[in-house]
């Protein structure tokens, strides 16, 4: 096995290699790594990826707020959009998205995605047809040039080192669910490994509850054979996005969202 594959393979200390398999940190078992990558796919990827950061850069010199070019208006995902198709097409990525329409044009929305690849970041919004805020956790919040452009926006930091701080933040997000706006944020918590759904964790269902207001499902499929976890370069190839039909929160759904949620991704999942 090569280097980085030993590397995700290492387990945390103290905590169990079926713990740490739970928690997705390490492969399950019977895992295989996926093809190396080539060269040239990391070069280019290189390239696009060194392109997004300068944007960014150049994007904070322009506009110190972060607000021109952000997801929580139209017109700041518009241009978001129009960059991440030109991204998408260096990278030999096509992106198709399924049934748009059915999500209604107003009114607070939870969108919740399969998370499979870090190519999950630059297919969403092209995918998702109304402005949207985000949550990002402390990890996001360190990554250089882009952590910083996320701290300076309008979006939701969630440490869940301390309990207080993401308690309150999820109340807010909640709040301005309750006013019409829309937020995305990840059910699973972090990527998978072999494409398979993770459990459901508690924080996007907390936050659901607190708005109580419809869930869109954003199912990603073909990310991850383009860039699955543990490698670096991006294969050219095609992804589908499917949006579901929301799901009301009521009497009838409230005690089985998890359920529900997942029986959602895992038939969409398997749609050709």
């Amino acid at each position: 096995m090569a280097l980085v594959d030993r590397w995700f393979n290492r387990t945390p200390r103290g905590m169990s290699l079926d713990a740490a398999r739970v928690a997705a940190i390490v492969p399950p078992a019977g895992w295989e790594p996926p093809p190396r990558d080539r060269l040239r796919d990391v070069a280019r990827t290189l390239r696009v990826v060194g392109g997004v950061l300068a944007g960014i850069v150049a994007d904070g010199r322009r506009d110190p707020t972060g607000a021109v070019r952000d997801s929580t208006t139209a017109e700041g995902l518009a241009l978001i959009q129009q960059e991440l198709a030109a991204r998408v097409r260096q990278l030999g990525l096509t992106i198709t998205v399924h049934h748009a329409d059915r999500v209604p044009r107003t009114g607070g929305l939870i969108f919740m995605w399969n998370q499979t690849s870090h190519l999950d970041h630059v297919v969403l919004p092209l995918a998702i047809p109304r402005p949207f805020h985000t949550t990002y956790n402390n990890e996001v919040r360190r990554f250089p040039i882009y952590g910083a452009r996320m701290r300076r926006t309008d979006h939701f930091w969630i440490d869940r080192t301390d309990e207080n701080q993401w308690r309150e933040q999820f109340a807010r997000a909640a709040e301005r669910v309750r006013a019409g706006a829309c937020i995305l944020i990840s059910p699973e918590g972090t990527r998978s490994w072999d494409g398979r759904l993770l459990p459901m964790k508690r924080g996007a269902f907390l936050l659901a509850r607190l708005a109580a207001q419809p869930i869109v499902c954003v199912t990603i499929r073909g990310a991850r054979a383009c860039l699955p976890r543990g490698r670096l370069g991006v294969r050219p190839g095609a992804i589908d996005v499917e949006l579901s039909q929301p799901i009301a929160i009521d009497a009838a759904s409230e005690p089985m969202l998890e359920e529900i949620v997942a029986s959602t991704f895992r038939v969409a999942m398997l749609d050709p």
